[in-house]
């Protein structure tokens, strides 16, 4: 039987607040979400290294049939296997080509590229004379 004197129930009392926070892990699926809010207008993604947050990006931008998709992945590897991928997608494949890496930002052909974080530091140490936009996802 309860007692009269303290018939709080679980968890904390409302109005309660905790003295620390937690912070949450960037997750693929959030990380798309903060691109097409930020950069959703752009028609040619530029992608210069596969991971998963890329990956994520790409098949969910893959549905607006207005986007172009240029990849790219200093481990041609890892480009050939996201081809195969997006191959399987429906849609038409030529909206999506995989090029070389070497030039892909000094030439300045986008404006904006989306770099996964294993070679972000590799591209920021890279002469970029048309001030290319360097996004990450992890980091947005």
């Amino acid at each position: 039987m309860k007692d009269e004197t303290n018939n709080r129930g679980r968890g904390r009392p409302k109005g309660s607040q905790d003295s620390k926070k937690l912070k949450l892990k960037h997750d693929p699926g959030g990380a798309k979400l903060r691109y097409n809010s930020l950069y959703g207008d752009l028609a040619v993604v530029a992608i210069y290294g596969i991971d998963d947050y890329t990956r994520e990006l790409l098949k969910s931008l893959w549905k607006d049939p207005a986007k172009e998709f240029v990849v790219t992945d200093p481990v041609e590897q890892y480009s050939a296997n996201l081809t195969r991928e997006v191959g399987a997608l429906p849609y038409s494949m030529y909206r999506y080509k995989a090029i070389s890496h070497v030039g892909f930002i000094e030439s300045g052909r986008f404006p904006i590229v989306v770099v996964a974080k294993k070679y972000k530091e590799d591209v920021l140490k890279l002469p970029n004379p048309n001030k290319v936009e360097i996004i990450c996802l992890e980091d947005l």
